[in-house]
Parts: structure tokens; sequence; C-alpha cells
């Protein structure tokens, strides 16, 4: 594949891809070493099991033989794995904490099963407790050679999502990035790299500065997703504003199929219209792109992307988030020097020379000694920056009349991230905020159920997607945040519409806006709500920070500058280290 040539012309389509359920016969269940596996692709709709109905005292017993079906069942097809998954996170949603420790301690003893991934992925949806991954990264490990390399991979994503999804508890999580996960991941990396003969060669450092960049990220798939807007950004202001012959490698990275049973299973969208080399235009500008849709993780499509990215001879790879194996493979063998963009704050998992913050705070003094090193030394501090997208100031109807002042909350993964708590959250705002109201803006499919028992349900929209985010924000007086790792970008833009956030002290959105709108706990968060919503005073100083955070956050082209002399920092590391070598 030559990617200095251009086949076609391509513009992405606005919204996400639907991943299709695989309609294969029943195959045998997966285990780490076995290889095979059922490779329908899992999706979070379709019927759920429910557990039989019983008197409370009997709840954790019927939970126990309902899973337990399911964990000694032979043969999964996409439909069966959607069951399972459903049932277990109706029974994580409805019974209480120590009664699920009690379930999981009833099926640990007593469930006949040799799947340890598919035991320990149901008794952490179960606990949260680390302990479980742990078990599943060891035995995936201790498979050496007979581990699949695609079940290898697949179950780190699977992982990394529910630590993303802040599913996790205990104080095993401050280690279990930096030492656990880690580690696995490096091992997969060189695992790969020997298994399948994909060790890219050292190539020649020329003179003089960087002139040809890869951008390679995991995924890309329309300019309605966050992160792919924001890789083709950065690949665009490279190109155009610093003159450089760049391309984006869309490695399409994320699993593309289930290869184990591990719950909840996870499979990534994927434009697979965006197959070949081509010129992608959005918002403007035009950037090449490659593009490798094949669906299976496996040794012919990462061979084909190195052998891609060896053939456009780049001075730099830019790894564009973090777990980004093909750029990993040319770091780890010191081929070409590779800088990491994080898309997400905290720990980014990477190989890469040179690993840069999502923020300007040294997150890896966080990190306990003992693992801080490997971090430490390739941390470099940065701002990940942000492009408002465009608008066309059109009105956007909320269903609610002029002059409410509306809370938005936003997000493509509403579902999953506002939590029961949340919503009793929202609703003691509105309680106590009469005149306000409340929509959540973003694909959703169970959330306007879960509104129904509220109070104040009445004064709560679900909008779905919203095409224009600005606008959006032109009608909205305070962005709050639920407690999640993610959102980000759309925190970010409603800064740049002066729409002041609330949030807690952790997570993307408290890294793009500050310490300022952070608060330290529940009552904060309330009080703040309040105060926004009553004290026109207030509002109007909270509008100007907003703006002022984002002036001082949002310089995209000022971080593509800084990214580009960590790269010439990265191409000086690697020539030292060969001299030495020599």
């Amino acid at each position: 594949m030559v990617i200095r040539s251009v086949s076609h012309f391509a513009t992405l389509r606005n919204g996400f891809c639907r991943v299709a359920q695989d309609d294969a016969a029943a195959v045998p269940a997966c285990t780490a070493c076995g290889g095979g596996g059922t490779h329908g692709k899992a999706v979070w709709s379709g019927k759920g099991q429910k557990m039989p109905e019983t008197v409370p005292s009997d709840r954790v017993t019927a939970a126990a033989a309902a899973l337990t079906v399911y964990l000694t069942d032979r043969q999964f097809d996409a439909d069966k794995l959607n069951r399972f998954t459903a049932l277990c996170d109706e029974i994580r949603r409805s019974l209480d904490f120590d009664s699920r420790i009690d379930l999981a301690e009833r099926l640990e003893r007593a469930v006949p099963t040799t799947d340890t991934i598919r035991l320990r992925s149901v008794l952490f949806q179960l606990t949260g407790d680390l302990y479980h991954f742990e078990r599943i990264l060891h035995y995936m490990i201790l498979g050496g050679d007979s581990a699949d390399p695609a079940a290898l991979h697949y179950t780190h994503w699977c992982i990394s999502r529910q630590l993303f999804l802040g599913a996790a508890s205990g104080e095993k999580l401050s280690t279990f990035v930096a030492c656990d996960l880690f580690r696995y991941y490096t091992a997969m990396v060189r695992q790969i790299a020997r298994r399948w003969g994909l060790t890219p060669q050292q190539a020649p450092l020329r003179d003089g500065p960087v002139r040809r960049v890869a951008v390679v990220t995991n995924q890309f798939t329309n300019q309605g997703h966050q992160p792919t807007r924001d890789c083709f950004d950065f690949a665009a202001r490279m190109q155009d504003e610093f003159g450089l012959d760049v391309a984006i490698i869309n490695a399409n990275g994320l699993p593309g199929r289930v290869e184990n049973v591990f719950i909840p299973p996870m499979v990534a969208d994927v434009a697979a219209d965006l197959e070949g080399v081509y010129a992608l235009r959005m918002f403007g500008r035009q950037v090449k792109v490659a593009s490798f849709t094949e669906p299976a993780f496996s040794q012919d499509k990462l061979r084909v992307i190195v052998e891609a990215i060896e053939g456009y001879d780049p001075d730099l790879i830019v790894a564009f988030g973090g777990s980004n194996i093909v750029a990993d493979l040319f770091a780890d063998a010191d081929a070409r020097p590779v800088v990491a963009i994080p898309t997400t704050s905290g720990i980014t998992v990477s190989l890469a020379h040179i690993v840069l913050g999502y923020e300007e705070n040294d997150h890896t003094r966080a990190i306990p000694a003992l693992y801080r090193a490997p971090f430490a030394r390739r941390f470099r501090p940065f701002t990940f920056g942000f492009t408002p997208p465009p608008s066309d100031g059109k009105r956007v109807e909320t269903g609610f009349p002029d002059g409410t002042f509306l809370f938005a909350v936003v997000g493509n993964r509403l579902d999953l991230e506002v939590s029961a708590e949340s919503l009793e959250l929202f609703d003691d705002i509105l309680e106590r905020c009469p005149d306000s109201a409340l929509a959540f803006a973003g694909e959703v499919r169970d959330l306007p159920g879960r509104l129904a028992p509220l109070r104040n349900r009445d004064r709560m929209r679900c909008l779905g997607h919203v095409p224009d985010i600005l606008a959006f924000y032109g009608r909205c007086g305070a962005f709050l945040n639920p407690p999640r790792q993610g959102g980000g970008g759309g925190a970010s833009y409603a800064l740049a519409e002066g729409v002041p956030v609330i949030t807690h002290g952790w997570g993307d959105v408290a890294s793009n806006a500050g310490p300022d709108f952070c608060v330290p706990d529940r009552d904060a968060y309330v009080a703040r709500a309040v105060m926004l919503a009553t004290d026109a005073v207030a509002l109007a100083d909270a509008r100007r920070a907003a703006k002022a955070r984002f002036v001082e956050i949002g310089d995209r082209n000022r971080c593509v500058e800084r990214l580009l002399a960590y790269g010439e920092e990265a191409r000086a590391l690697l020539r030292s280290a060969r001299d030495a070598g020599n």
C-alpha cells in the first residue's frame, strides 16, 4: 500500500456506525489459549434475561443460579452473550454491595468452570475488585506462546474499557495500571513482535528537521466522533500551518470481533467504507489517510500496516492515544522516534520514547515509587488543546420555554456514565431551582426510562444526538458533569461558549476545566449549581471565567508547535541511544 498516492476522496458522515449482530451458528465457548472463539459482534441491544421473581432473602440464591447457567455453558453465540451481559448488568444494579460480595463468594466457591476469563470478569462486574483482573492477566501471560495474540489484545481492551468507565474500586486502583496492566501490555507487544515477525527495521535518522509525520490512531470513524475530529485536526494543522507531509494511519486497533467470553464484551465501531488510501476532507481541510478496516486482529493485518508505515518512511510517528500497538512496535524496536499523545487524563499505557501529558501537571508523581520510573522518565508536560466544531448558530429546540435556566449533561456514553446516584443529585438540584430544567445531550437507550421515578422527571429531557453542540450551549446556563473519566471535549466546548462547568476534581473534565470549576463533594456540587441558577452576578462572573479558561487551554496551534518540539527531542534521544549502542 503506497500512502503517497490518493485513490479517491471521502467525506466522513456525521454519526456513529452501528455494530451489527453476528448471524453465525453457535460456537464453542472460548478459552484464553485455545484460539478460535466466538466472533459474533456482541452488542448492548437485545432482550436481557431477568432473575426469577423471588422474596428478597432468596435473591442472592436466585442470582447465583441464573449466573451459573451461563458460567457453565459450553456454547455461545452473540445473542446468548448479550443475554449473559444483560443479566450481569441487572444483578449489579439490583443487588446491594454486601449481597454482591456474598454472590461473588458463592460463585467462586461453587461454580465448576475452567474458563478463567469468563468467571473472573463476572466476579469483577459484581465487586469492582481488581484482584479478578489480576488473575486474568496472569493467566494470559503465563499461557506463554499458547495464548492467542488476538485473545491477548481483546482481553487488554476489555479490561481497559472497564477501567475507563470507572468500574474498578479499592486500593489496588492506585497500582493496577502502572504495574499489572502496563507490564501485561509490554509483554503482549513484544510477544506479537516476536511470534508474528513484526519487528520493524531501524530506519536511518535523516539530518534536518522533521519533514514527514505518520499519525497512528486506533479508531477513526466520523466527524461526530470526538477523537476522530481531534486526530484529524492535529494532522491538518501539522500539514497546513507547519508545512509538513502528514498521513493519518487508521489502524482500527480496537477489537473488531469477540475473541473470548469476557463480560461485558467490547466490539468497536469501524467505518468499513473508509478502507484504503484516500484524501479525506473535514471542516474545509484535506489530509491523506490510510485506513485498514479488517475486523480481525491478525498477523496479516498488522504486517500490512507496518509495511505501509515503513514505505511512507516518516521522520516521526505520533501515537494518537494510548495502547497504540502499531506505533509501539516501532517504539519498542527503536525503529523510528515515537511520541504519544493521550486522549484522556491519567496514566497512558504506551511504549513511546516520549509520552505527553493530557495536561501540564505531572500525573506520574502519584504513581507509587516502585512503578514510577518508566513513566516519569518519558513524561513531558502538554496541553491537549481543542478546536470547537463549526456551528450555524440556529436555535436548538429543547422543549423548555425561553427564560428557563438550563443545566446540560453531555456525552456519548450517558447510559453508562449517569448512575442512579447522579440522577438523585440532578433531581435534588432541580428541587432547589424551581425555574430550571435539565437536558441530556447524546444518544441514549436506557436513560429515558430511568428518569421515571424522579420527582422532577418532567423537567428533564433526553434530546438524543445534538448535531450543533455550540448552538445547544447557547441555550444553557451550566454544564453538569457526572463522575466519569471522559467528557473532556464536551466540557471544553461549553467553556468556549461561556458555559460554566461543575465537576468533581478528577477525570478529563476536571483537567480541562481547572480547579476553579471543581467541587470537593456532593453538597458543594448542589450549592454551586443553585448559585449559578439563582445568582445573576455569580453566573456572569462564572461565564467570564469559563471563556478565560478556554483561551488558556484551547490553543491547538500552540499544542502542535510543542508536539513537534517534543518530536525533535524524541529523534535526539533515539540518535543518542543508537550512538551509545554502537
